[in-house]
């Protein structure tokens, strides 16, 4: 016979109630802070990793224009 109510055997996991847990971090600030935060860190993040790909890898379409006028110089 199944326990008609789920044991808490770990209380540093749980707390003492399910919200019984405390934040920290970005979790401990207001809603609206934490998204603004998270959004500005993920443009941020999204930026350099654009750049960084960009000046590694270059355009691949760009490379394609230029390649097409060296084999085809306009006249």
């Amino acid at each position: 016979m199944p326990p008609e109510r789920i044991v808490n055997r770990n209380k540093f996991l749980y707390g003492p109630g399910p919200l019984g847990r405390k934040p920290f971090g970005l979790a401990a600030k207001p809603p609206l802070q934490g998204l603004i935060i998270c959004a500005c860190q993920a443009i941020v993040f999204g930026l350099v990793g654009g750049f960084t790909y960009n000046y590694f890898l270059g355009d691949p379409g760009l490379k394609k224009i230029e390649d097409y006028y060296k084999e085809n110089p306009t006249r």
